[in-house]
């Protein structure tokens, strides 16, 4: 009878611990399965999803920073101070090469010296800006010597930039007020919001102009030219070498100042012979007596 106890409650046990390990695989399956379901779809998200994700932000920033390069705005500016032998010629041919290059002659002015007949003379041109530096590379390659030359650039980007967002601005709140205007009620609101528009407008008149001065200023180069004429001396001709006609001219202007000097010399006793005569007839009368003193002595 024992025996038969014991057997029975040996079976149970067995029975209930593998009902026990059977319902603890099955758990452990199931948490396995969607574990790794919710890392599969984890990995995927953050795989392939943050992947694409993430090239295409690398692709975004390189776009930006290209265009951000490619829309770099700047001002050239540049100064040349030339030395050439024929002024009209090379006034001519800069302002040629200018015009060949899409640019133009914005102000051009001559100065004749007074000791010589060497000129000097000012260029203002307005020349694209990617013709910028090989314009001034021909300039200086054309003339016969350059005094000075230099060259700078204003980065006005993040001004451009700015007047851009603010007239944006003032536009949209350009477009409210007239909206407002419309919907005016009485006289008070319409003068206010009419005040407001005003100002508004004055705004972005003053942005606007401002951009298209940039927008202008970029776009055509501003150069800058001193023109310096130092002509090449002449061989001289037959009749500046002719030496008797040489030879007659000192002679003339010698005896010019021989007849300049007599001619002073008259004019200095002229004048001054209120005072000579007197002294002369003094210095006579005395000149007389001494010698007839020196007479009666001797006698």
């Amino acid at each position: 009878m024992n025996r038969k106890m014991v057997l029975l409650l040996g079976a149970l046990l067995l029975l209930f611990t593998a009902c026990s390990n059977r319902t603890q695989d099955e758990r452990m399956d199931s948490y396995t399965e969607s574990d790794m379901a919710a890392q599969d779809d984890s990995a995927g998200f953050s795989g392939e999803a943050g992947y694409d994700g993430a090239e295409e932000m690398d692709m975004e920033e390189m776009e930006t920073a290209q265009n951000s390069e490619s829309s770099q705005m700047i001002i050239y500016n540049g100064d040349l101070s030339i030395e050439v032998s024929n002024f009209d010629t090379a006034q001519a041919a800069i302002q040629e090469e200018a015009e060949s290059l899409g640019g133009f002659v914005v102000q051009s002015s001559v100065h004749q010296r007074r000791t010589t007949d060497d000129r000097s003379g000012n260029m203002t041109i307005r020349i694209p800006q990617e013709h910028f530096f090989p314009f001034m590379n021909n300039i200086e390659s054309s003339s016969t010597r350059v005094l000075e030359k230099t060259s700078n650039g204003n980065d006005v980007t993040e001004e451009f930039v700015d007047l851009e967002s603010r007239l944006r601005s003032q536009e949209i709140l350009e477009e409210r007020l007239l909206s407002f205007l419309d919907g005016a009620e009485n006289t008070e609101d319409l003068l206010e919001i009419s005040r407001d528009l005003s100002e508004v407008q004055a705004e972005i008149e003053h942005l606007q102009g401002r951009i298209n001065y940039l927008e202008n200023h970029v776009a055509l180069s501003t150069v800058y030219i001193h023109i310096q004429e130092r002509a090449v001396p002449s061989i001289q001709d037959r009749e500046t070498l002719n030496t008797f006609e040489r030879a007659q001219s000192l002679f003339m202007d010698t005896v010019n100042v021989i007849i300049s000097i007599f001619s002073g010399l008259i004019v200095f006793l002229i004048g001054l012979s209120p005072v000579i005569v007197p002294l002369v007839i003094g210095a006579g009368a005395i000149y007389l007596f001494i010698i007839k003193k020196s007479s009666d002595t001797s006698a």
